[in-house]
């Protein structure tokens, strides 16, 4: 008898096996008390603790639901070793503009955007879908304060990105660029080619912007501000349980593109992203006035091709590897008769090739029950470019650069209440990025002297060092003030250049100042450091009530210039390398939320004024750059409403650009910018997106300029674009006869304005820019896993 019990008992034991786990804010990465965790097989409940943790009565392969108020439940399946970590999103995730959403750019830990020290606007995975954007170009140029200037420049990096007045000296060298909070930087011209960046948009959580100066925060490259790309899981109302999806486009212009995102969730967590796109690039060559003999070696398109390749996993949100592969082919103009005194005429098609690969892992480590965090990250970053040169159909010449790089960060952040039950966040840390390899080649024959294997590199024992230590930190006084006080030391290391050639002929014993005519020559050149530049930062924040917040922003950025800004100073007139661009910047923001719930009306709204003084901002001319000084203001007014089924975002951007000595309009700064965007689900099947924006005139890069006197504009009969005003429509069905299929059909610029960008002295040759967003009728298809 007594057998038999100890039998009933051990089979009662294994039959009713317990299943522990832990539930953490996916944003906050803290524990939640009180979640509700239910078995659906046999009704078990149970609840976690203030650590996160819980056991319940279950099973391997049982459903358990995860249950908290403010939070997007979850569904998750019984592992075989009966473990199991759940991260649960606020809703505010989802919401982009009320004073509890959430923000990770802005201090590069989660902080709602009441407490964000920075002028900040997110666009969600659904606002995306609604308006069918195609691109991230499209996606970026329809966010309020952003505007893009298409150079098709040389080294086929894609189009560069206008905030608040000014766009870089080169590709987006003013604006770090990341994925998932990954810099995409490329070492040796100091940019974030877009063309590279081509991550498919269906795979895109939400984009995050930040503008104003963020080198406290971020380094040195982050002069203008941030752009945060996050493709981790979403739980948006628009969305099933599950986000895995694949997808397909194409459009009137012959474009297409393909799209995928898988994703696993459980212990570790992966998403992986994929995407394709073939883009025709036609223009017709009669509207860019050119002459017929450059007409007839162009052709008629400029056809482009990219592939994205992305990963993001962790392991119980502590150990994260990201790492994305691209490679992009693009179609590039070029008539290089501004560069005549080297090169000679050259005209024609050229397409460049350019690949890369961006690897990141991190470890964080709570400590002290999460009052306080360690978090280490190590990244591989490489890139490469080649552009072959045509003309006539017979290829002539190429160019290359590429530039590798390693770079580690740490950081500690401390909850002050947790661990003091003081109100005071502190956080501090370092960072040192290692350029390894710089180099480029020109090998190119024209009508005077040959250019053979002509090359600029950073000395094979040489490296270029970047190193910085920040430290900042926020103290609350009681419920409604705030300060975050932070400062960045960043010293870079001296290094050499070789200036090199073979079969020394006069244009390269000019570049490298030979007067021996071997036939084999290098020159070395030395690139002192840059001095130890200290960027402080300083934010009051005042919370008037629960609905308003008033902040006060003074912030410092700066930018050291890059390898291949240095090279070209030091083969122009004057040897003298650069010194850093620097952004001293202050600014009001006002933040107000209204909500009525008995009509379902929510309007956020966002009110800013700045003021921004740019030193040593460096400005191409030609082959020559030189440093200028001047100052942007403006006021930038955005509010997002929704209603009902109804969603509006309103945006207006008034800007005044000045240079301190010229009394000229600064080239690409638009002075107005606006946009009202409309999207109306009609049905939980059926949605409609309207957007319509305004684009000011801008004028065309300088032809001519003297450092220390007056500029000419390019084109000086028409030295500047049209203000145009510009309409995109769309339409969303989801669920196609009861399938997860959903189609989308719209037109981009729906009345086919004459949209132009402005001539650079990329294109210089040009009587008017490039055609910018013509008509485009597109169709996208997509299928939920």
């Amino acid at each position: 008898m007594k057998f038999m019990a100890i039998l009933f008992l051990l089979w009662a034991n294994l039959s009713q096996a317990k299943v522990i786990g832990k539930v953490t804010n996916a944003l906050s990465e803290e524990w939640l008390n009180e979640v509700k965790v239910i078995n659906v097989r046999n009704g078990a409940v149970s609840f976690t603790n203030e650590y996160g943790a819980f056991s319940i009565d279950a099973i391997a392969s049982d459903q358990l639901t995860f249950s908290l108020q403010g939070f997007d439940s979850e569904i998750r399946s019984v592992p075989s070793n009966k473990l199991i970590y759940v991260s649960l999103e606020p809703y505010e995730f989802q919401d982009t503009g009320s004073l509890n959403s959430f923000l990770s750019t802005g201090g590069k830990t989660d902080q709602t955007l009441a407490s964000t020290p920075a002028s900040a606007i997110v666009i969600t995975q659904a606002e995306i879908n609604k308006f069918g954007y195609q691109t991230i170009k499209e996606v970026l140029n329809h966010i309020s304060g952003l505007y893009l200037v298409e150079e098709y420049s040389w080294t086929g990096s894609g189009p560069n990105v206008g905030v608040r007045g000014y766009v870089s000296s080169g590709v987006n060298n003013g604006l770090l660029i990341m994925i998932n909070g990954v810099t995409q930087y490329e070492d040796y011209w100091g940019q974030f080619p877009l063309s590279r960046i081509d991550i498919p948009v269906p795979a895109i959580t939400r984009v995050e912007v930040v503008r104003g100066p963020m080198s406290v925060t971020y380094g040195n490259q982050a002069l203008l501000g941030t752009i945060n790309i996050i493709t981790r899981t979403d739980s948006s109302e628009l969305n099933d349980a599950s986000i895995d999806q694949v997808g397909f486009s194409l459009n009137n212009e012959s474009d297409s593109r393909f799209a995928a995102k898988l994703s696993y969730e459980g212990n570790t967590n992966h998403t992986l992203t994929f995407g394709a796109s073939f883009e025709a690039g036609k223009f017709d060559t009669k509207s860019l006035n050119t002459g017929n003999e450059f007409a007839s070696e162009y052709g008629g398109s400029l056809s482009g091709q990219s592939f994205f390749l992305g990963i993001s996993s962790n392991y119980r949100k502590n150990l994260v590897l990201t790492a994305n592969l691209s490679q992009s082919k693009k179609g590039i103009l070029a008539d290089l008769r501004f560069a005549s005194e080297h090169f000679g005429r050259l005209s024609g098609r050229q397409y460049a090739d350019i690949n890369g690969s961006n690897l990141s892992m991190s470890y964080r480590h709570p400590w002290w029950d999460g009052a306080a965090q360690t978090k280490v990250t190590f990244g591989y970053y490489s890139h490469n470019s080649m552009q072959d040169y045509s003309a006539g159909g017979v290829t002539y010449g190429f160019a290359s650069y590429r530039s590798k790089a390693m770079q580690l960060e740490w950081d500690l952040s401390i909850n002050g209440d947790k661990l003091f039950h003081l109100p005071v966040n502190v956080r501090f840390g370092g960072q040192s990025r290692r350029a390894l390899d710089l180099h480029t080649t020109f090998d190119i024959g024209t009508e005077v002297p040959s250019v053979i294997d002509r090359y600029i590199a950073l000395d094979h024992d040489d490296t270029l060092d970047t190193h910085s230590l920040f430290f900042q930190f926020d103290y609350r006084f009681d419920d409604k003030w705030l300060i975050d006080l932070g400062v960045r030391a960043e010293r870079v290391s001296g290094y050499q250049m070789v200036f090199g050639c073979k079969n020394a002929i006069e244009i390269c014993k000019s570049s490298t100042h030979s007067k021996v005519p071997l036939s084999v020559y290098e020159k070395k050149a030395d690139v002192a450091a840059l001095a130890t530049e200290y960027t402080p930062k300083a934010a009051l924040i005042y919370l008037s009530n629960s609905d308003s917040v008033y902040k006060v922003i003074y912030g410092v950025g700066a930018r050291n210039p890059s390898f291949g800004q240095n090279a070209d100073a030091i083969e122009s007139e004057s040897i003298d390398p650069f010194t850093r661009e620097k952004v001293k910047s202050v600014e009001f923001i006002y933040l107000n939320q209204f909500n009525d719930d008995s009509i379902d009306l929510a309007i956020n709204s966002q009110l800013g004024i700045y003021y921004s003084k740019l030193n040593n901002l460096i400005v191409r001319q030609g082959l020559k750059s030189f440093a200028r000084t001047g100052a942007s203001k403006g006021i930038e007014v955005a509010a997002e409403i929704t209603w009902n089924r109804l969603f509006a975002r309103v945006g207006f951007n008034y800007y005044r650009t000045e240079d301190f000595r010229i009394d000229l309009q600064i080239p690409a700064s638009p002075h107005r910018l606006a946009q009202l965007k409309i999207g109306k689900t009609f049905t939980d099947e059926l949605s409609g997106g309207l957007s319509l924006r305004l684009i000011d005139r801008m004028y065309n890069s300088f032809s001519e300029c003297n450092p220390q006197a007056s500029c000419k504009y390019i084109n000086p009969e028409r030295p500047y674009t049209r203000k145009v005003w510009l309409v995109d429509t769309a339409f969303t069905k989801s669920k196609i006869w009861g399938t997860p299929v959903s189609a989308q059909f719209g037109v981009k610029n729906l009345f086919n304005t004459d949209h132009r960008y402005p001539i650079t002295s990329n294109n210089a040759w040009l009587e008017q820019g490039f055609p910018a967003e013509p008509r485009q009728i597109f169709m996208s298809f997509k299928y939920q896993l």
